[in-house]
């Protein structure tokens, strides 16, 4: 609550409940003082109607009076009848002359009224306010009013009374409002301090996090308040940083998990060599084929960890009009070089275009078919289709959530859409352990080891980050003993979209 000086200016309070207090208080001032101007207006109005009321009533029987022969000898007990004994009332005859009427009904002590000269016009309805003879008296309301053939009479009535009134008004209301403001200011501090006191607990767990100790929760998580929805939020936020961390973690461990074996396999290599073991010309071709092998299976894991990388950082390429056909048949067209004894059956009309990276989708559909040669026993078929569909539906799905995470969900409902192009890889080979299902997409996750040995468990990973940069989904369905299905889907406009946003 303390207020930041600069230089002489005086800032205002740093924290938010000093800000929202000042606020409120600010407000509750403005409002008390204009209440406080109109109790205040209406009291003086109402007290100064009925003081000209009177004198208007004093000043016209005086009036009548002395139109009356010798009206002024008895005006005294006249106007004490009246209860008028306080008003000043004076006659300004035609030759100058002022004459004091009734002067002994009045206090000598008290302060006459200043009469204005000219005198203001005889006759108005409406009463002057004047101020006293001498300082310190009260003001003085005041008419005039024209005699025949005597002058002009003077009424004047003192407002000492209606101004003690309106200090004593003026008093309670300085009171009240102080009193008003320091219980708001006491009861709001309270609540503001109870309000707010989520907030500072979630700066303190903040800091806590700050520190490096990430496994707290903010609080409290209820979607009923402001401040419980923004504890929600850093709930959710903070899981997913630490869900993040975790899978960095793993996916770190896994990948220095599988270089570790080409690399002692070169180191093992190198020593035999290094102790002299490879002296025959046979024993060092076999080592230097090893290495090469070990080599070459590095480099494709080094290639794969990069892609995965660039595809988490920058998951939108440079994405052009790519022709879906020309990519299925060069990808089958390898794979049939690869294994030739494999039927592959293709159907991918011409002329089925996505707007993407046909490097990225190459990559996609030469990673499926090398799972069918992996993963299915030898002379087992394989279809490739190409087709262009509104909605696709899906029995069990699994797609990646946010950008390289990998992690997989079940789709039992159809997922909306414009058109989109689906291109799908179903083999006739043993099939998925439901088991296995969930962690398909999970890197360096092998559902069983290759034959070949030759999996990383990084392939349908690709997959799934390649299918999320060109704002697809993937699909898989499998059962034991009836193949697996993998579909990929892909927006046909997703070209105009991206033009429209940017």
């Amino acid at each position: 609550m303390t207020p930041r000086r600069t230089g002489r200016l005086v800032l205002r309070p740093r924290s938010l409940r000093g800000r929202l207090l000042l606020a409120v208080l600010a407000l509750a001032a403005v409002v008390l003082l204009a209440l406080d101007a109109v109790v205040y207006g209406a009291l003086r109005g109402y007290l100064l109607d009925r003081t000209d009321t009177t004198l208007r009533a004093v000043r016209q029987r005086v009036a009548q009076q002395l139109s009356e022969p010798g009206a002024e000898a008895r005006l005294g007990n006249d106007v004490r009848l009246l209860g008028a004994s306080e008003f000043h009332l004076q006659l300004h005859r035609l030759d100058g002359r002022v004459r004091e009427l009734a002067p002994g009904l009045r206090d000598p002590s008290g302060a006459a009224p200043k009469v204005p000269d000219p005198l203001p016009r005889a006759g108005d309805r409406e009463p002057v306010t004047v101020g006293p003879m001498r300082p310190g008296g009260p003001e003085y309301r005041m008419l005039t009013q024209r005699i025949p053939g005597r002058g002009i009479l003077v009424a004047a009535v003192p407002l000492d009374q209606t101004q003690g009134t309106l200090r004593r008004l003026l008093i309670i209301e300085a009171a009240a409002t102080g009193g008003a403001l320091v219980l708001l200011a006491g009861a709001g501090l309270g609540i503001l301090r109870r309000g707010l006191r989520p907030l500072e607990e979630m700066a303190h767990t903040a800091d806590t996090i700050a520190t490096g100790h990430t496994a707290v929760e903010v609080g409290p998580a209820d979607e009923d308040t402001e401040v419980g929805r923004l504890g929600l939020a850093l709930n959710t936020m903070l899981a997913r940083q630490q869900a993040t961390q975790d899978r960095l973690r793993r996916f770190v461990a896994d990948a220095s998990h599988e270089l570790r074996t080409p690399v002692t396999a070169v180191l093992g290599y190198a020593d035999l060599h290094q102790q002299g073991a490879l002296t025959l010309p046979e024993q060092r071709d076999r080592a230097m084929d090893g290495i090469t092998r070990e080599a070459l299976r590095m480099r494709r894991l080094v290639n794969d960890l990069l892609l995965l990388a660039r595809l988490d950082a920058v998951p939108t390429g440079d994405h052009s009009p790519v022709g879906l056909a020309v990519v299925v048949r060069e990808a089958v067209a390898a794979a049939r070089a690869a294994d030739p004894d494999r039927p592959l059956s293709v159907t991918a009309p011409d002329g089925t275009e996505v707007h993407g990276d046909a490097e990225q989708l190459r990559r996609v559909l030469d990673n499926l078919l090398a799972n069918v040669r992996n993963h299915t026993p030898p002379g087992t078929g394989a279809r490739i289709t190409v087709r262009t569909t509104a909605v696709t539906d899906v029995a069990y799905g699994t797609r990646p959530g946010p950008p390289g995470n990998g992690r997989p969900y079940d789709t039992e409902a159809a997922t909306p859409g414009g058109a989109r192009v689906e291109i799908e890889v179903a083999d006739e080979g043993p099939g998925i352990a439901a088991e296995a299902l969930p962690q398909v997409f999970e890197r360096f996750y092998r559902a069983a080891p290759a034959p070949g040995g030759d999996s990383s468990g990084l392939g349908l990973a690709i997959v799934a980050a390649i299918a999320e940069a060109h704002a697809g989904t993937v699909a898989l369905t499998s059962a034991e003993g009836e193949g697996t299905r993998v579909t990929v889907s892909l927006p046909l406009d997703h070209a105009r979209d991206r033009r429209a946003v940017t």
